[in-house]
């Protein structure tokens, strides 16, 4: 693949997830290969704790990276970046970071644990995504690749979002207007204990939610990001990848490839009922998954370590296509106007078991849950007068109407 690709409004954002140990950072690495091979300008990123981007370029003999979280050049058009949380929040956030880390303090863990305790869940989430939005917004790439970890840990990335919405519009006005309040109480009678937050420590949030602006919107776009599930022929791991692209699907993210990895040759010998079963898994995966693309790889000769290695998986997982192609363009998420007096949401939801879908409305909040997973949505204005008027399953969508009352 040769040439230079045409300058994009917006990055495309590759996102690539799977259960743990399928290859899913081989799949991402091998794809910002060939992406930059195409000549568009393209950055890795991964925000899993345990990183091995670095491993998969084989870039250094150091056993920890000593990049601090800054992107790392591999050749030209192609940029990995690993992203240090604790380098970020002292950078960045310090108001933030410190205040934690005093509570933390204040409750008796000693200043080092303290230190390393405040980094929340989710906050290398929340790096990403700024990180993200950043390049978006200063088209330092043409395409991100995001190496997500875990199935379960990147649901929480794209549902992040939703979670810091709902605070900003509940929850940290009161908080802040709370604190400024008590604050000089406090310091009046000695309630330093009270351990209240400075108001650095909100301009510091306030701040961090406004650099978050607008990458929701790209990331529900499908035309702009994808997500590609790489999964293995093995039933446990099917089935979870069903879930993951139910719950994907759920939080408005299009999956426009499912990767399975590590198919057996065929032949006699001791894997020849492996190789039965994996034939049998990946009729039963097209099943599943069809008209979603399906990529089959086989099981490799040696380690996929290094740019060569690695533009060689790339040439088995594309071929002749673009990388950067979008094969899936339709949202999986969206309102829809029926009449005047009548909208519906539609959520592409296959796999899910009609009997585990709860809805429930909390005036402009509204909530579907399945299973151990909920999402809050907030409505659009037109729909927030509206009354919830009902929901059901239409094959794989769930559709949920909101009609105006009669007597409004």
């Amino acid at each position: 693949m040769t040439g230079t690709a045409p300058s994009r409004a917006k990055p495309r954002i590759i996102m690539v997830s799977g259960k743990g140990g399928v290859g899913k950072t081989t799949v991402a690495a091998a794809t910002a290969v060939a992406l930059a091979a195409s000549g568009r300008k393209t950055i890795v990123m991964s925000f899993d704790l345990a990183h091995s981007l670095a491993d998969s370029f084989n870039m250094s003999e150091e056993l920890f990276s000593t990049a601090r979280g800054q992107p790392v050049k591999v050749r030209d058009n192609l940029d990995f970046q690993e992203i240090d949380v604790q380098e970020e929040m002292q950078r960045n956030w310090g108001d933030v970071y410190k205040y934690i880390a005093y509570l933390l303090i204040g409750g008796g863990l000693d200043g080092i644990v303290a230190e390393e305790a405040a980094i929340m869940p989710g906050m290398e989430d929340i790096i990403a995504l700024l990180h993200i939005n950043q390049y978006a917004r200063e088209g330092t790439y043409d395409v991100i690749v995001v190496d997500c970890p875990p199935t379960s840990e990147s649901l929480r990335f794209v549902s992040i979002i939703g979670s810091i919405d709902w605070y900003v519009r509940k929850r940290l006005k009161i908080d802040r207007r709370v604190a400024s309040v008590l604050r000089p109480i406090a310091k009046k009678f000695g309630g330093e204990s009270m351990m209240l937050p400075e108001d650095g420590y909100f301009a510091a949030l306030q701040s961090l939610f406004e650099k978050l602006e607008g990458v929701e919107t790209m990331l529900h776009d499908p035309t702009i990001t994808s997500l590609r599930l790489v999964t293995v022929p093995d039933q446990m791991v099917v089935r979870e990848t069903q879930r993951a692209y139910m719950y994907f699907n759920l939080y408005g993210i299009a999956i426009d490839t499912v990767v399975v990895n590590r198919m057996l040759p065929k032949g006699d010998g001791y894997f020849s009922h492996w190789v039965e079963r994996q034939t049998a898994m990946i009729e039963t995966v097209h099943s599943y998954f069809d008209p979603v693309p399906i990529a089959t790889i086989p099981f490799q000769r040696s380690e996929v370590v290094g740019v060569e290695r690695l533009e060689e998986f790339g040439a088995q997982l594309y071929g002749d296509a673009d990388p950067a192609e979008v094969r899936v363009a339709t949202a999986p998420f969206g309102f829809a106007k029926v009449s005047d007096n009548e909208h519906r949401l539609s959520v592409q939801l296959r796999f899910a078991p009609k009997d585990k879908v709860e809805i429930s409305r909390d005036n402009e909040d509204l909530f579907i849950r399945i299973g151990t997973f909920k999402r809050v949505i907030l409505l659009p204005r037109a729909l927030v007068a509206m009354q919830t008027a009902g929901a059901k399953m239409n094959g794989d969508a769930l559709e949920i109407t909101f009609r105006k009352d009669a007597h409004s």
